[in-house]
């Protein structure tokens, strides 16, 4: 498979892949193997675990730009194992799953205010998501990294805004 679809892309979270990467060079080619842990909606680069043998745990993250890309091929299925250290890591990045849901709202409330006050449109989904300008979804644990937009400017404008609350 040469350049993976969002659906691909999908359905390869948290298999161990091996990615043949564009050396710019046509006689030599090189690979890279790990985790997909997930794909950038913007520039589709993909993200990749590698996990320790003994201990299985994430060793390293490797970021490989689309353009680096030349072709994926699936080595093998995710494990539940796998899957947990996956999410483990990115609980540990956006602030830990030990938060309490009181915690959660708290946090939730003090941003919807903090936007609103500085006149921003932000309107709750029955979902439990937030609408931020008509174009910012604001998902929980709502941490500044749960913030998601087709539109880098206006996403890093939102971003650096709640930065000063956090």
């Amino acid at each position: 498979m040469s350049k993976l679809s969002d659906h691909q892309a999908y359905d390869l979270l948290g298999h161990e892949i091996r990615v043949v990467l564009d050396t710019g060079d046509s006689r030599k080619d090189a690979t890279t193997s790990g985790r997909l842990m997930t794909r950038d909606p913007v520039c589709q680069a993909l993200v990749l675990a590698k996990i320790g043998e003994k201990n299985g745990t994430i060793e390293t993250i490797e970021w490989i730009p689309s353009c680096s890309v030349k072709s994926v091929e699936s080595i093998s299925e995710p494990t539940q194992e796998i899957n947990e250290e996956i999410d483990r890591y990115f609980a540990e990045e956006v602030g830990g799953a030990n938060e309490s849901d009181e915690d959660i709202q708290k946090r939730c409330l003090k941003v919807v205010n903090y936007l609103k006050s500085h006149h921003l449109d932000v309107v709750e989904n029955p979902n439990g998501t937030w609408i931020i300008g008509q174009c910012v979804r604001f998902e929980a644990p709502y941490h500044v990294a749960n913030l998601y937009c087709d539109q880098p400017i206006v996403l890093k404008r939102i971003t650096k805004l709640l930065e000063g609350i956090q």
